[in-house]
């Protein structure tokens, strides 16, 4: 019999907005998984067609945890030095609100 190969955690970021000004606040979300939660890559593809024929198509990916998903201790940090305070949220995802501070000095 073998081993399944280990698979590695998985994380990503993401923020509600591109562009903030000192003093506004940000919301952070990091989306995980573990490694007990076997995660597998789905691949999602669409096609549109308009009244003309015309056909547009695209693809995105999720990841599906094909295990129970255990909770991971995520800690964020940026280059400001902000706070950041963790917002409940489910197993997976972990939400994250800071106001924005002003720079560091040179």
């Amino acid at each position: 019999m073998t081993s399944p190969t280990p698979v590695s955690p998985t994380l990503s970021l993401s923020t509600d907005a591109p562009v903030y000004n000192v003093g506004d606040t940000l919301t952070l979300t990091a989306d995980y998984s573990d490694a007990s939660s076997a995660p597998l890559t789905l691949t999602i593809s669409a096609t549109a067609t308009d009244a003309n024929g015309v056909s547009v198509s695209a693809t995105t990916t999720a990841t599906v945890n094909t295990g129970v998903q255990l909770p991971m201790t995520v800690v964020p940090s940026d280059s400001f030095s902000d706070t950041y305070a963790e917002v409940p949220s489910a197993a997976g995802t972990a939400v994250f609100t800071t106001t924005i501070q002003a720079p560091p000095a040179s």
